[in-house]
């Protein structure tokens, strides 16, 4: 039996040991996501992760890794909200597409959780086994899930190899320059960036924060942002009433209002769930 998470650690220290523990970094588990328009109560997808996965990301977390902009011998493992976000975009090899339901979390046919683009949707998924049993490891390019390649284990034990190789393949004086070109990039997929405000040390969220979700259509500039709630209720409609949006932290949001006198650089304000400015 392989012991993934003994080979993960020790490729961990692969990077500590040639001096290329800046390029990993950690996801948070919170990470927030605004929700698709067309799936604004979410996506289901635990169905789709198989144990060994889940006790992966449960001992490890969701590794970050790249040596720069959009390092494609790199990867991001997703967590879940990102995870949800790409799932519902995602097929499966017949083209058969996740349909939205009104009364609850939209039902994935792939849950995409790693990758290398993901604007493009380029990376791995778990879908079904063609035999049956616990979901495998797919293949996804350009959004489409294209081959089976084996259970989690299999496949990370195989990607582990591949980055080692990857890494250890550096001269010396490459590790140097290498570091001063990526010049402190430390989202190489732009998983952060394509979260609502999302870092690597942001704070914990309560329960009431993350029963809280905004959603966003991408048609037209500004794009519409709504924020729906845990029972599927809108506490704010979807609209261009907003050109920007973060997260709900402890009862109140940051947004910049889309007016003439606001641009993407602000001025920021602050809104309770129901859209009316804190201190009024």
């Amino acid at each position: 039996m392989i012991d993934i998470i003994g080979r993960w650690r020790a490729f961990e220290k692969t990077l500590r040991d040639r001096e290329l523990a800046w390029g990993l970094h950690f996801a948070p588990e919170q990470l927030r996501y605004a929700r698709s328009a067309e799936h604004p109560r979410g996506a289901g997808v635990d169905h789709l992760l198989p144990a060994d996965y889940r006790a992966f990301v449960s001992e490890v977390g969701y590794p970050v890794i790249g040596f720069g902009y959009y390092d494609r011998d790199g990867i991001s493992f997703l967590p879940p909200e990102a995870m949800a976000r790409l799932s519902v975009d995602l097929p499966d090899p017949e083209d058969a597409w996740p349909e939205p339901a009104d009364d609850r979390p939209t039902l994935c046919r792939h849950a995409f959780f790693a990758g290398y683009d993901l604007s493009g949707i380029e990376g791995y998924s778990f879908g079904p086994a063609a035999g049956g049993g616990e979901p495998v490891v797919w293949l996804v390019e350009r959004g489409m899930p294209q081959e089976e390649i084996g259970t989690f284990t299999e496949w990370l034990d195989r990607e582990i190899s591949r980055l080692h190789a990857y890494v250890t393949a550096f001269e010396t004086d490459e590790i140097a320059a290498l570091r001063e070109k990526n010049g402190g990039e430390g989202d190489p997929h732009r998983l952060l960036d394509y979260s609502l405000g999302g870092s690597y040390d942001q704070a914990p969220y309560t329960a009431q924060d993350l029963d809280l979700a905004w959603v966003e259509s991408q048609e037209g500039s500004p794009y519409s942002y709504g924020l729906i709630d845990g029972t599927g209720a809108w506490r704010i409609p979807l609209g261009k009433r907003f050109r920007s949006v973060l997260p709900f932290r402890d009862g109140a949001a940051e947004v910049i209002l889309n007016a003439q006198t606001t641009s993407y650089a602000g001025p920021w304000i602050t809104i309770r769930p129901d859209g009316s400015p804190t201190g009024h």
